[in-house]
């Protein structure tokens, strides 16, 4: 027998209540963190519901646009200066980071579109594509507030 002390693959007290203490500030780290991203996020798009209600507006402000007598189009600086103010409220919205979707031309992509008719295409090539767009669609910070509604060639 020897007198000396036999030693354990056992970890000390102090060695275990340092892992604790540490894996426990990392947790919380973690945590702050995530808070932090969903604060964010939530105060990036807490104007979603005034943006779609203007988007409404801007719709309606299009048709408008798009559907003018030739009569109204002759007025020609009466009609220029709605168009501009059309150009300048979509590059109002872009600065708050509102973006209109572009549809038409495009290959279908069901992230950002929504297909309300098919038709035959008229090529071969285009099918897949869209052919026209109903109502336009529109992200908000990267994000789709609202998908185009498109007409796609089958």
């Amino acid at each position: 027998m020897t007198d000396e002390p036999t030693t354990t693959d056992a970890p000390m007290p102090e060695m275990i209540e340092k892992a604790t203490f540490l894996r426990l500030a990392a947790d919380f780290e973690n945590y702050k963190r995530s808070m932090e991203q969903q604060l964010a996020s939530a105060v990036q798009f807490a104007a979603q519901p005034v943006v779609l209600a203007m988007v409404a507006v801007m719709d309606h402000y299009d048709q408008a646009i798009l559907h003018a007598t030739d009569a109204v189009r002759s007025q020609t600086d009466w009609y220029r200066g709605l168009e501009h103010a059309g150009r300048e409220f979509h590059e109002t919205m872009k600065k708050f980071g509102v973006d209109r979707i572009a549809s038409v031309g495009k290959a279908f992509d069901p992230a950002l579109m929504e297909a309300v008719q098919m038709k035959p295409p008229d090529a071969p090539e285009h099918s897949g594509t869209v052919e026209s767009e109903l109502q336009a669609g529109y992200t908000l910070h990267g994000r789709v507030i609202r998908p185009a509604r498109v007409v796609v060639y089958q």
